[in-house]
């Protein structure tokens, strides 16, 4: 009956896709599957830790994807909205075509980088755990939210550059006392790695011997590291 539905309200309200104009066939959404394939590139970069500007306290880093017009829309829609019907494929694909993790990851506990209460509060949720959950399914790992807090609100990243991102970030997050040996990282977008790499810190200083960092995406790079 719900299927039905929609596609009743398909028939009657459809929708386009963002780029093409053409109509969305069930199932699609936002874009159609011609501009997902043409937009949505896979990095094939492995582990380039050594590229971060900010790297000191994490062993492994790999965003599965550039950053491009479509998938900036699905992360805005995951952003604000908690879900993205694309976003399973998306890891999926990734996963499937992407190297494998490294030993050292084998038993990891995958760890998304936590909101502070007031925007989560705001928000509703957390981008970066319904990757993980996504991700910790994938790879038949564990996700644990409740090792990693934010104690300070901080100002968006976006603009400031990588010393202001470091100021930016210090001393903004806490943990358990006793963490995993192994931990992976997880968030939506890699810039930097500052943020990551505070929490890295923290991870360290309470057990944790291996840190990676896994995100979604990444802006294209302007030279070979960034």
């Amino acid at each position: 009956m719900q299927s039905y539905i929609k596609s009743l309200e398909q028939l009657v309200y459809p929708q386009y896709c963002n780029r093409s104009e053409i109509s969305l066939l069930e199932g699609e959404q936002l874009y159609c599957s011609q501009c997902r394939v043409a937009d949505i590139k896979p990095t094939k970069l492995g582990n380039w830790v050594r590229g971060l500007k900010a790297h000191h306290n994490l062993d492994y880093a790999i965003a599965f994807y550039w950053f491009g017009e479509v998938i900036q829309a699905y992360i805005h829609h995951l952003k604000y909205s908690g879900w993205d019907s694309f976003l399973p494929r998306l890891i999926n694909n990734a996963v499937k075509k992407g190297e494998e993790l490294p030993i050292e990851a084998s038993h990891a506990v995958m760890l998304p980088i936590p909101l502070h209460r007031v925007r989560q509060r705001d928000r509703g949720f957390n981008q970066a755990a319904v990757i993980a959950r996504e991700l910790a399914q994938q790879w038949n790992l564990t996700m644990d939210e409740s090792l990693l807090k934010r104690k300070k609100y901080t100002k968006t990243q976006t603009t400031l550059t990588i010393q202001e991102r470091k100021e930016n970030m210090y001393m903004a997050f806490q943990t358990a006392e006793n963490t995993p040996k192994a931990v992976i990282l997880v968030d939506d977008v890699l810039t930097t790695g500052s943020t990551a790499d505070a929490c890295a810190v923290r991870l360290r200083e309470n057990g944790s011997k291996w840190v990676g960092l896994v995100t979604l995406v990444t802006p294209k790079l302007k030279k070979k590291y960034r």
